[in-house]
């Protein structure tokens, strides 16, 4: 197997990353074979087992750094000056277009994806579905110390976040039409609920 220097390491990773990601928006996970990742990169299957054990892990990292792209935004957004309704509402609405405009992400949550990198990767997925647990807490405990959320417990408005984000896996029972305004009035009234000071 050939040595490449630091550089040709860094870009046949970048290739992989961005064709891979190209490939399995295409394809899905389950169909994309490493074969088909080789020849769009140009290399040899012997070089992409130096730099991931599977396809599976490869996909893996680039759902790191969708995920990793996705928060900083958020945190972006938490320095911004809004009143507290402005600040939750484009909360919800950036944390759900962010799936939404993603083929990406949407292809993890829509299909068997997830699933399938719970049994390919299990102590990798582990971490990660904790990890994502603990943003949406730090989150929450963000917006309740800076007064955006009333003082609550954080499970049960993580646990809202989580039925909002779902409701997009109902988008052609609701309707493609109706769906971005059903969409809108469901996230409206769910700030308006949480924002409401308990009597």
């Amino acid at each position: 197997m050939p040595k490449f220097t630091t550089i040709e390491n860094e870009q046949i990773r970048k290739d992989l990353l961005v064709k891979g990601r190209n490939i399995f928006i295409k394809y899905g996970l389950a169909k994309t074979s490493i074969d088909e990742i080789i020849r769009d990169c140009g290399i040899a299957k012997g070089t992409f087992y130096k730099f991931f054990n599977s396809k599976e892990e490869l996909y893996f990292e680039i759902l790191i750094n969708e995920v990793e792209v996705r928060e900083a935004v958020l945190n972006e957004l938490f320095r911004e000056d809004l009143s507290p309704k402005e600040l939750l509402s484009a909360f919800f609405h950036f944390s759900f277009n962010s799936v939404e405009n993603n083929p990406f992400l949407q292809q993890v949550f829509d299909n068997d994806e997830h699933e399938r990198l719970i049994r390919k990767l299990p102590v990798q997925m582990s971490e990660f579905n904790k990890m994502n647990a603990k943003r949406g807490f730090h989150a929450v405990n963000t917006l309740m110390s800076k007064g955006t959320l009333p003082i609550d417990d954080p499970r049960v408005v993580v646990g809202i976040m989580q039925a909002v984000m779902t409701l997009r896996l109902h988008k052609n029972e609701i309707g493609d039409e109706i769906f971005p305004f059903v969409k809108d009035m469901i996230i409206e009234f769910v700030v308006e609920g949480l924002l409401k000071e308990k009597i």
